[in-house]
């Protein structure tokens, strides 16, 4: 007890003396390091403290800033050190590996889960190796952490160099990753009654619009709920992430959910959940708010006047009408691809959705689909939307494909080249639009001309199909579309066969907010990147135009996050190829962006972007959408 009050006494003889302190030149203890801690200035990990620390050439001097005074270290060093230099100016002379420069400037970081502290360099700095281990050094003389201080490897550039900063007890991006128990996948407030959910499937029907919901393993369906808490991390672009954007309700990851007591102890009651990019916030509430209605339905536009195959060679006026999104979008990269670095998939073309709607009266799925809608006006049993919906699929998938399509399809292919395998995909006016992306909800399936064992007329009912699962369906009745104008068209193209590298890209900084840099994730041959196979990490990096801003041009910044589980500890992609993609991201941002009317800057606007490198390191951009943050 005596040390407890001990402990306690400290603490508050420490918080009094650096209370309105500007820094410290000193850390003697935790407790002066928690009292000029404050969040870091990216989102990319969540509960971390941070301390940044600035380092004078010419007087010899560390400084550890309060960070109620201080946001960066350009203030710090213009409001205290008299630097009057402007923020551009003191970049370029301060994160650069010249006799010019005045500073070494860093973050101090504690993880609270590991009791352990990293020294951190901004990504884009190009600090060389004496001066890192003069930075490490110093700290280590005028803190309390000595040579327990670890130093993190965050960027390309540290990763080739990391068998020179041996003895600094390098820290790596994955082992952060790992280790973390909290993550924010979309950020909001909701309040609701805490659920624990054992098995999503069995309970689908129970779960009430004004619940939170634990899961232990991500869930391929959501079903309408006020917010979720699962135990399995996120890639930013996982499905699960676009869905909780794109309804807008708070989801985080806590790993130990099941078993934490704090939040096992709100279990069944009425709670308001806070996700921030740092950290949640849990508080009872007495009452539950009333769900309110959607004021309109939305009708899709659609077009089923166009009956022949369109080959997508060039941009095409409302394509998204009677082509869908997808192809039409996929059309507007293979006329960009023509002044770019980047291939788009050969032999592409698209099936409109005249043959669509073709085959759904042939097959009489059009009489069920009606049947569908007006049980659903009535508010039936979700056993009986199942059924209709599954017997639906079934009469699209046994109607036998109109020959005459059939023929097109294995013409048209072997016009535009010579590859028999081909991707039928999904390419609806209920997909990929502002506002919905509808990741995720629909089915792509490969099919193989003359072959008896992937029949290409399988694959094309198969896409067809889809557009009438339980979990598509339920999705759009979210959003509240009209079922009646949903259509689907299919985007063909050649299948790879074996890529390199598979990724998604998003070209906004999802990190830092108004701040350059495009977030991608990467994985390994064809291991899938929003939906992982369980416990599989992928690459993770944030990278950047070279025609953006100086800093990050002259300085070739990718910022790793973390490492694909599946490779060798190195990021899978070569700097060159990392750069190129970059590029290639930012004129996809500007033509679409062009494209679209906007009421926001270019910074905030971002699109989902589908990648993949091949064999020979050729770039294929598969997909494009406008990401909906």
């Amino acid at each position: 007890m005596i040390r407890t009050f001990l402990v306690l006494g400290l603490f508050i003889l420490s918080s009094l003396i650096t209370k309105g302190q500007s820094y410290l030149d000193r850390l003697e203890t935790q407790a002066e390091f928690k009292t000029l801690a404050g969040l870091p200035i990216s989102g990319k990990y969540g509960q971390l403290d941070a301390v940044k620390v600035v380092f004078d050439l010419e007087s010899e001097v560390v400084y550890f800033l309060n960070a109620k005074n201080f946001e960066y270290h350009h203030e710090f060093c213009s409001r205290v050190l008299k630097n009057f230099r402007p923020l551009g100016t003191f970049n370029d002379i301060n994160y650069t590996n010249t006799d010019k420069r005045e500073y070494l400037l860093a973050n101090l970081n504690y993880v609270p889960n590991r009791d352990l502290y990293f020294l951190e360099l901004s990504p884009s700095d190009l600090m060389d190796i004496d001066h890192i281990e003069r930075l490490y050094n110093e700290v280590v003389e005028h803190s309390f952490l000595g040579r327990d201080l670890y130093f993190f490897i965050n960027s390309y550039r540290l990763q080739n160099q990391v068998s020179d900063l041996n003895h600094l007890s390098p820290f790596f991006p994955s082992e952060l990753y790992k280790d973390l128990v909290y993550q924010k996948v979309s950020e909001g407030k909701a309040k609701g009654t805490l659920k624990y959910i054992k098995n999503l499937k069995k309970e689908f029907d129970n779960i009430l619009p004004t619940d939170i919901i634990v899961l232990h393993k991500t869930p391929l369906l959501l079903p309408k709920v006020a917010g979720i808490i699962v135990t399995e991390f996120q890639t930013p672009l996982s499905h699960l992430s676009i869905l909780g954007q794109n309804r807008e309700i708070p989801i985080m990851v806590l790993k130990n959910a099941e078993t934490n007591k704090d939040l096992i102890s709100y279990k069944n009651q009425n709670i308001q959940l806070t996700v921030t990019s740092d950290t949640f916030l849990i508080k009872p509430i007495e009452k539950l708010p009333t769900i309110r209605k959607r004021k309109k339905t939305l009708s899709l536009r659609y077009d089923l006047k166009p009956d022949s195959l369109i080959t997508l060679d060039k941009a095409i006026k409302k394509g998204g009408r009677f082509i869908g999104n997808k192809a039409s979008n996929f059309a507007e990269l293979v006329q960009l691809s023509t002044n770019a670095n980047f291939q788009t998939p050969e032999s592409a073309f698209a099936i409109p959705f005249y043959f669509y709607q073709e085959h759904i009266e042939a097959s009489g799925a059009d009489k069920l689909i009606n049947q569908l809608l007006l049980y659903q006006a009535h508010q039936s049993s979700t056993d009986t939307i199942k059924y209709i919906l599954k017997e639906i699929r079934n009469k699209i998938r046994y109607q036998t494909l109109d020959g005459n399509l059939m023929n097109q399809v294995q013409n048209r292919a072997l016009d535009l080249g010579e590859y028999k395998k081909l991707r039928f995909r999904s390419s609806t006016n209920a997909e990929d639009r502002a506002g919905f992306s509808g990741a995720g909800l629909y089915t792509s399936s490969t099919g193989i001309i003359h072959d008896m064992d992937k029949p290409i007329d399988e694959a094309i009912k198969k896409v067809w199909a889809s557009l009438w699962s339980y979990g598509a369906y339920m999705e759009r009745q979210y959003f509240d579309i009209n079922q009646r104008t949903v259509y689907m068209g299919v985007l063909v193209h050649r299948s790879f066969p074996n890529e390199l590298v598979n990724g998604v890209a998003i070209t906004k900084n999802l990190y830092r907010d108004s701040y350059f840099g495009y977030v991608v994730n990467a994985q390994e041959g064809n291991e899938s990147v929003v939906k992982p196979s369980k416990g599989v990490i992928c690459d993770q990096f944030v990278c950047y135009p070279t025609n953006l801003n100086n800093m990050y041009d002259e300085n070739n910044t990718i910022e790793i996050i973390a490492t694909s589980s599946l490779g060798s500890g190195q990021l899978l992609m070569t700097e060159k190829e990392i750069n190129n993609l970059a590029n290639q991201l930012q004129k996809i941002k500007q033509h679409f962006y062009d494209k679209t009317p906007q009421t926001i800057e270019f910074n905030q606007f971002a699109m989902d972007v589908e990648f993949k490198i091949d064999q020979n390191g050729q770039l294929y951009i598969k997909q494009a959408r406008e990401f909906n943050p």
